[in-house]
């Protein structure tokens, strides 16, 4: 079960049905006729065709908020929760006492501005400043509509549902945002073009939708978001975005419907259009062999993905130069992370490389990085202090990178 969600300028990619405040048999004819000319202009753009009427709703945020603490409740149980918490914080990306649960409700509480639902096949419209949608949509509300409409055309022709489910944000999280990349780079073009063609036909709405955001606080989200947890809610917009325009300009809109049914397989590719036009997939990794004791539970093991390659530089205090060439000319990898009783985590990383000089360039990147972390050179390729310890080493043209509480384990996890 899934919905497609746009927040201004921030969202996330689940939301729950919610009883409707008003329907589209009780709102003014002006706001119906908008709507419906709202439709076939984004019909156009997207050259895509209603092929069954999809129902309007407008659903109050007290709602929407409500259902979506039901919703986490439902498709992520707590042990599921840990899982993420411990991806994130193995990787450096959270601290190690959040409540992720707890972030992505304020998140959404504060910004969810509209979404689609495959599950009913509605369009919930949510006004950006209070919960009477009025007599038409403001200019910013247009934008939303017009994004969130390309999700209901998706759903029509492509079965949005069958293209992810929430076993894969788990197992594969680095392909799941591949095709989120997809899906919302797809309507986020369309929105961007929608916006630039009403803004030339009147620049005065221009200055409204700045206005409008000001006065709302929908173009802003909030101050206390971990950057890093920001970076990977805007990377399927950003990233998607730049990625479906590549493909527009390699084949117009038939490669990107095609991409529907050869979806990309990983955020290399949305990052790299050219590999994903080259059919260049990424290399399937075999961890090191490690068995821990019993004392350690394993909580995660899937592909970790250049975009989160990415955001661990990031987290290091990577220069942004310095990150993208490190991580570019990545292959393929597999990531790991273990918890104990006492909730200390271990993980480790294998990479393989397109090149020797990629893997060098990482190295090198990577190795400054922990230096200016732990504040110390590596000692036989390991850095550590009293509260852990990190191992990056080279084993048979394989990266290893490894974290845990202590140096032997570290090591171990190596497979050395």
């Amino acid at each position: 079960m899934k919905r497609w969600s746009l927040l201004a300028l921030l969202c996330l990619l689940i939301v729950l049905p919610v009883s409707a405040q008003e329907t589209a048999d009780s709102i003014p004819d002006s706001l119906n006729e908008q709507m419906d000319d709202l439709v076939i202009a984004t019909e156009n753009l997207r050259g895509l065709d209603t092929l069954t009427p999809v129902e309007r709703a407008f659903p109050t945020r007290e709602e929407t908020i409500a259902y979506l603490e039901k919703l986490y409740d439902e498709e992520f149980p707590p042990e599921a929760w840990a899982q993420l918490e411990a991806f994130y914080i193995a990787l450096n990306l959270l601290p190690a006492d959040v409540n992720l649960r707890s972030v992505y409700l304020d998140l959404l509480g504060s910004q969810i501005a509209g979404f689609y639902d495959t599950d009913t096949q509605i369009m919930n419209v949510l006004p950006v400043s209070g919960d009477d949608p009025g007599a038409t949509l403001s200019f910013l509300e247009q934008i939303i509509f017009a994004h969130e409409y390309v999700h209901a055309l998706q759903d029509q022709h492509f079965d949005l549902d069958s293209l992810m489910s929430t076993e894969e944000a788990l197992t594969n999280p680095d392909r799941q945002l591949a095709i989120t990349a997809l899906v919302e780079g797809d309507a986020t073009a369309i929105m961007n073009v929608f916006a630039q063609e009403v803004a030339m036909s009147n620049p005065l709405m221009a200055f409204s939708l700045l206005a409008e955001g000001a006065l709302t606080g929908s173009l802003f989200v909030p101050q206390d978001i971990p950057a890093s947890l920001l970076e990977e809610l805007m990377f399927p917009y950003n990233g998607g975005n730049n990625f479906v325009v590549a493909l527009y300009e390699a084949g117009g809109w038939d490669l990107i419907n095609t991409a529907y049914t050869n979806l990309p397989q990983s955020t290399e590719q949305i990052l790299h259009p050219e590999k994903y036009l080259d059919g260049e997939l990424p290399l399937a990794v075999t961890l090191p062999d490690f068995t821990p004791d019993e004392s350690w539970t394993q909580m995660w093991n899937a592909p970790l993905g250049e975009f989160y390659v990415r955001l661990h530089l990031n987290a290091l205090d990577v220069e942004s130069s310095d990150r993208d060439t490190a991580a570019t000319g990545w292959g393929g990898d597999q990531f790991a992370v273990y918890e104990n009783a006492a909730g200390e985590l271990a993980w480790v990383i294998a990479l393989e490389w397109d090149s020797p000089a990629d893997m060098d360039e990482f190295t090198n990147v990577y190795t400054a990085a922990r230096d200016a972390y732990f504040g110390a050179s590596a000692s036989d390729g390991c850095w550590s202090n009293n509260a852990e310890a990190v191992c990056l080493f080279t084993v048979d043209g394989q990266t290893r990178i490894t974290g845990a509480p202590s140096l032997d384990t570290a090591r171990a996890l190596a497979g050395l």
